[in-house]
């Protein structure tokens, strides 16, 4: 089973693939994703978070479930997008949205405690 947490704020994204074999990690930050826009910017859209979005959600297309963490409102905007986009499978994969301060003033010790206490509900931690 293909478990996911991400933590997430509006520049970056920390994804964590919770395998049996250990944890792999993947940043993807809204500011590396070249994208280039036109002069006429949409001042109600921010099309570079479109695109972080979007690479986030390829990054995330083999999960069977996903976890998303972190402070302000970006976990809500990205699901938001996933609902957005004419494929939902992606959102109906989402078990949970926690929320917790900033990555940097959280360990990742600290963080894992939360995954282990939200995923312990779902028997994953047995």
């Amino acid at each position: 089973m293909n478990n996911y947490v991400v933590w997430l704020d509006s520049k970056n994204a920390h994804i964590f693939n919770m395998k049996t074999t250990g944890i792999e990690k993947e940043v993807v930050s809204k500011d590396k994703i070249d994208h280039h826009t036109s002069h006429k910017k949409d001042k109600h859209k921010d099309n570079n978070e479109v695109h972080y979005f979007k690479e986030l959600s390829k990054k995330l297309k083999e999960a069977d479930q996903i976890l998303l963490m972190g402070p302000g409102l970006a976990k809500n905007h990205f699901v938001s997008h996933l609902n957005s986009i004419r494929s939902k499978v992606l959102a109906k994969k989402i078990i949970g949205i926690e929320n917790l301060e900033s990555f940097e003033h959280e360990t990742e010790k600290e963080m894992m405690a939360q995954v282990h206490k939200f995923f312990k509900s779902y028997d994953l931690f047995k």
